[in-house]
């Protein structure tokens, strides 16, 4: 078996092995309790001498996260002065009980030693050497475990540069607790109050569940490619095959109340069947029309293996921020194209949204919105102005005329367009900038919500309400366009529809200040749960494969041949 194998994870357990050992039965300790003695000391020099090979190796010293964890261990063991810690066959039982529950979290539990604890487990170690690596791996299975559950297995800011939702990493208080629990005899107490508890997280969890057992009992049958099945009445072959597809999850009803008295009545598009095809419409952000296109016959035809790994991805993504809520926030689901008002923990408004399209991506992150701006003037960012709106001057001298764009000076007074050299300008050193002042044509429409961030990223009104017909709508240039937006100002101002009809009517710019700030989310997910419904959502900017990369990537180990003293 050989060597002292340690996962190191970013973010993570890196070395945050605690120490831990299966002690002698209680008969052989008994018999010669000084050997025994003299065999937990060769088993915390031996752990001793991991900890100091660890220390010196440079290789596991690049990056924050891992000299953070290579600190926190040497701490931990220090203070204990090397002793092992597992000496609680009840407390190995629980972590292993524990690791094979992982799964039911959408995490591997061979990221966290399994099949190597139970052979040492069912086979105990007879050298002080083996019994330190067992208590080594069964720390890190603990460490690891208890992070990922806290903080998700994958680093988002390893995939995302924008990500800034902090994880609050605090090593003495994750240690603290996890030694508590060791002392106090109950690892699985500590365990459950660690995993997430968030309503929406459960009921993505009970999701996975389904699902798997959908995937066991060999999925669902593929419906073959054909001409769309449009109107209640229509016959086709494969109908008997899409409504076997809707059965299995739910959509429609069991196949023995449909009426066979006619030979052909299988194949007929009834309304049962039409309802069924609109209701899986709406749980996969389709348009609900009752039509079996392609689209929906793409969704339909997604695999049950698939659905798990998707809903995997989006238990990694929960555990990214879920524990970071707070009672009151506002969240923008991306690729949902939704938000959510949720204040004092109860679900306030909701409404649907337009964000980035592909080539100007809604960024993901965390600000506080602060301010209201009523009959707001829009200022060209300086993402637009570089990629759009200079280029389009240079080549298009009708670009401002048709926006109703304005040019103005550092004095803010407006400028003649045709006095600009546009050509002798870049963006970075563009004197003026791009104004769209209040009015019908403005982007903003009547109101936007102002939440600083370094994307210049916000939310706001739109002249454009017929985009909000389609059931993808990723339409912007990276801001959140809002479907009532009025409704959302009247409610975070505790404002009634004829005080908001007075802020507006002035036709005057108008800036009223929240009482509070409140958080703002903006995050993507592609499955999320309502209840015992599971809503599932295309991957728009396609970011759920490197997710699931990250998710299902093995951790790199350290094995150490031996120690000597």
């Amino acid at each position: 078996m050989g060597a002292i194998i340690l996962a190191f994870v970013f973010a993570a357990a890196l070395a945050s092995p605690v120490a831990g050992y299966t002690a002698e039965s209680g008969s052989a300790a008994a018999r010669n309790a000084t050997a025994s003695s003299s065999f937990d000391s060769e088993v915390g020099e031996n752990i001793r001498c991991h900890i100091e090979q660890l220390q010196q190796d440079i290789a596991l010293q690049v990056g924050s996260e891992k000299v953070a964890f290579n600190e926190l261990l040497s701490i931990f063991y220090q203070e204990r002065q090397f002793a092992p810690v597992w000496t609680k066959r009840k407390q190995i039982n629980e972590l292993i009980r524990a690791i094979e529950g992982a799964e039911a979290d959408g995490l591997n539990p061979e990221d966290y030693h399994l099949a190597e604890i139970k052979r040492f487990t069912s086979d105990p170690p007879s050298t002080p050497f083996l019994q330190a690596r067992y208590d080594l791996l069964l720390s890190d299975a603990l460490f690891k475990l208890s992070w990922h559950l806290m903080n998700g297995k994958v680093d988002p800011e390893k995939l995302d540069s924008n990500w800034n939702i902090s994880n609050g990493f605090n090593g003495d208080g994750l240690l603290w607790r996890l030694q508590n629990a060791i002392e106090g005899d109950s690892i699985a107490a500590a365990l459950e109050q660690i995993r997430p508890v968030h309503p929406k997280y459960l009921s993505l969890k009970k999701a996975l569940a389904r699902y798997r057992d959908y995937e066991s009992d060999g999925g669902w049958p593929s419906i073959p490619a054909g001409p769309s099945i449009r109107h209640e009445g229509d016959r086709d072959e494969r109908i008997p095959v899409l409504r076997r597809r809707l059965e299995i999850t739910g959509e429609a009803v069991s196949l023995a109340t449909v009426d066979t008295s006619f030979a052909d009545s299988a194949m007929v598009y009834s309304k049962e069947l039409v309802d069924a095809v609109m209701v899986f419409q709406r749980r996969n952000g389709l348009e609900v029309d009752g039509v079996v296109g392609p689209r929906t016959l793409e969704a339909l035809n997604i695999s049950a293996s698939q659905r798990v790994e998707q809903i995997r991805i989006n238990l990694e993504r929960y555990r990214w921020f879920i524990t970071k809520l707070e009672p009151t926030f506002i969240m923008v689901n991306i690729a949902g194209f939704t938000i959510q008002y949720v204040e004092n923990g109860a679900l306030t408004w909701s409404s649907r949204v337009i964000v980035g399209e592909p080539f100007w991506k809604t960024p993901v992150f965390r600000a506080d919105m602060r301010y209201l701006i009523f009959n707001p003037s829009w200022n060209v960012p300086p993402g637009i102005l570089k990629k759009e709106a200079l280029p389009s001057m240079k080549s298009d001298g009708g670009y401002l005329s048709r926006n109703g764009l304005q040019v103005i000076d550092r004095n803010g007074n407006v400028v003649d367009p045709s006095s600009i050299d546009w050509a002798g300008y870049s963006a970075g050193s563009f004197p003026y900038r791009l104004r769209q002042p209040p009015g019908v044509r403005n982007a903003l429409g009547r109101v936007k919500f102002m939440f600083p961030n370094r994307h210049f990223v916000y939310l706001h009104d739109t002249p454009g309400k017929h985009l909000f017909d389609r059931s993808e709508r990723a339409f912007s240039h990276g801001c959140i366009r809002l479907e009532n937006p009025l409704d959302l100002a009247g409610v975070l101002l505790g404002w009634s529809p004829e005080q908001i009809e007075s802020a507006l009517s002035s036709g005057k710019t108008r800036t009223v200040n929240l009482s509070r700030p409140i958080p703002v989310f903006l995050l993507y997910l592609t499955a999320v749960a309502e209840g015992d419904e599971v809503l599932f959502r295309n991957d728009v900017y396609n970011r759920d494969a490197a997710v699931l990369n990250a998710l299902d990537r093995s951790f790199p180990y350290k094995t150490i041949e031996s120690c000597t003293f």
